[in-house]
């Protein structure tokens, strides 16, 4: 295959995988994010976000990463919490789970590029498909248990 056709391929690949994430995640039903199964079950070593804040510098740059959360109908912006009502709360929470799912599917899809690439190109998709993804999931788990916190404060 030539070089320009595998890359326009792969360059097609990426932006569905990306989108389709976005679209099928958006049609889940909201049940499916009530509760922090094992992907968003906090870890010890995330310390509750504060890593993220501590060795990323999460809070200096996580507002200039693009928000699309509202970009298919039905969809939430995250961007803003406007209220800090319960229900609100919990809605963002939701959200922040369904992002995460959104941005790990197309890390896992990176692996069908073995299917039609040649290994040395192949071997650098889950590299690419983590690092472009990894700083949303990161906002994600870094967002959560503050605002599961805030719920919590807020329900006493």
């Amino acid at each position: 295959m030539h070089v320009v056709v595998r890359l326009l391929l792969i360059s097609v690949a990426w932006a569905l995988f990306q989108i389709g994430s976005g679209y099928l995640t958006n049609r889940l039903p909201e049940r499916m994010f009530r509760r922090d199964g094992p992907l968003y079950r906090g870890r010890r070593w995330e310390r509750g976000g504060e890593t993220y804040a501590r060795l990323f510098l999460i809070r200096r740059w996580k507002d200039r990463l693009p928000e699309a959360g509202a970009m298919f109908q039905g969809g939430f912006a995250k961007r803003g919490l406007r209220s800090r009502s319960p229900e609100r709360l919990r809605r963002f929470i939701v959200e922040t789970r369904r992002a995460e799912l959104t941005h790990w599917l197309p890390v896992l899809l990176s692996f069908s590029f073995f299917a039609w690439n040649p290994l040395n190109v192949a071997i650098w998709m889950p590299v690419i498909g983590l690092l472009g993804n990894a700083p949303f999931i990161m906002v994600q788990r870094y967002v959560r248990p503050r605002m599961q916190r805030l719920l919590e404060r807020r329900a006493e």
